[in-house]
């Protein structure tokens, strides 16, 4: 399709669906578009081969509760209350209730909006998703989930059932992963008199390392948690599957804005163990400011708007989804001021404005010490507990030749843009 027709189809197009599925804890080299030879994943495969793959997508957090704090708002985690991983002892808190959320905005734009899959925002009901913009939730409120027992094993209320409806605790059987694509595809069939948008955050492939049997057939070579870990890849992947099915046999397809992004990197923090996920060319993962903690697989399909077999280098935060989907919605910005901006014309082919990416983390728990970075071009200063490193991305993506001595200026620059985001105690 020529440059003309596209923009000719974008401008007679009425409001698009919006499906945004989030992956969890995935490895940015474990999908085969992306360089994964272990793993097959012929659906997220045809995604890709049918939109753009962003190759140069970024999460605001190397961990789940920040990431996704920063997704919903577009605000950086600092300013979203939620800097860290949610455990146990932030039950009594959650996500920043005075933030609106991109749901909040498209709910107030007519759109019907849902969550199904993992919140880990907030346990307390103020905190939950139904007081945050989705008109439906059928998922889980806490962090880490036994898939057959639905009790939590970690990331808030431990030992108890965690699964919902709307406000309702539910108890149900099953391998969890299953019944929540399940409920997905119901979203979907069902008749649809207004624009919807559906966050469909499967669980998958976070641990515990869990998957029916028959899925890991194909990867028993692998063994282990690696083996377990491909299976639940491939799990992921046949949801992806079902759901572009459905969107397919109803219609929908045609007017539906997917995304497909991780919320952070896979956790890379013991190397003398066997390899589980896989970061690809990336030094780091999760809870970490290397590249392999904050560098996340992303895809669109979006007919009309992104061309197909198309790749985007223009490196993007998560934090831009809330401005983009607003956009594509025809919904006000909202007064708050947003960290993220509208990267329509990027997936179009066309330059963003120049702007520096900026990052900041800590997690006493797994011993992350305050971290601090920020991307500029193809230039990336990284502090980790005080020690400043300057790294150029495109001659050197694994982050493994230090230039801080090299470039002293640039060095000092880009240290006082991520000082930006230092907070009272720091």
């Amino acid at each position: 399709m020529t440059r003309r027709a596209f923009l000719a189809a974008a401008a007679a197009a009425p409001r698009p669906n919006i499906l945004f599925f989030h992956a969890d804890d995935l490895g940015y080299g474990d999908l085969g578009c992306f360089g994964s030879r272990d793993i097959r994943t012929p659906h997220l495969d045809r995604l890709a081969a049918q939109g753009a793959r962003l190759t140069q997508h970024y999460v605001c957090a190397p961990s789940c509760s920040p990431s996704r704090a920063g997704l919903l708002t577009g605000c950086y985690p600092h300013r979203t209350g939620v800097t860290g991983v949610l455990r146990e002892e932030h039950d009594h808190t959650g996500m920043h209730p005075g933030l609106p959320t991109i749901a909040e905005i498209l709910a107030g734009a007519g759109y019907h909006t849902a969550l199904i899959g993992k919140w880990h925002l907030g346990m307390p009901p103020a905190y939950r998703p139904s007081r945050r913009g989705f008109q439906y939730f059928y998922g889980f409120l806490n962090g880490t989930v036994d898939y057959y027992t639905h009790r939590s094993t970690g990331g808030g209320w431990r030992g108890r059932a965690v699964t919902f409806r709307n406000d309702n605790p539910i108890q149900e059987t099953g391998y969890l992963p299953r019944l929540l694509c399940d409920d997905a595809v119901r979203f979907l069939q069902q008749k649809h008199d207004r624009p919807f948008f559906l966050h469909y955050a499967t669980p998958l492939p976070h641990l515990p390392y869990q998957v029916p049997d028959e899925w890991m057939t194909p990867y028993a070579h692998l063994g282990g948690n690696r083996a377990r870990y491909a299976a639940m890849v491939a799990h992921m992947d046949d949801e992806a599957g079902r759901l572009l099915h459905t969107l397919d046999q109803t219609g929908l397809a045609h007017n539906t804005l997917v995304i497909f992004c991780s919320d952070n990197g896979w956790v890379k923090l013991q190397p003398a163990h066997a390899p589980i996920g896989d970061n690809g060319p990336y030094r780091g993962g999760k809870y970490e400011l290397y590249e392999g903690g904050i560098h996340s697989p992303c895809l669109v399909r979006w007919p009309g708007r992104v061309q197909p077999g198309s790749e985007v280098k223009t490196p993007v935060f998560n934090l831009d989804w809330f401005p983009t989907l607003a956009a594509a919605a025809g919904a006000p910005r909202p007064p708050a001021p947003l960290d993220g901006i509208d990267i329509t014309a990027a997936l179009r082919g066309r330059p963003l404005p120049t702007r520096d990416l900026l990052w900041t983390f800590r997690d006493d728990l797994v011993k992350t010490p305050r971290s601090y970075a920020c991307r500029r071009g193809p230039w990336k200063y990284l502090e980790i507990g005080g020690e400043a490193m300057l790294f150029h991305l495109d001659h050197d993506p694994g982050e493994t030749h230090n230039l801080a001595a090299r470039h002293p200026r640039l060095l000092e620059q880009l240290r006082n843009r991520a000082y930006t985001l230092r907070q009272p105690g720091d």
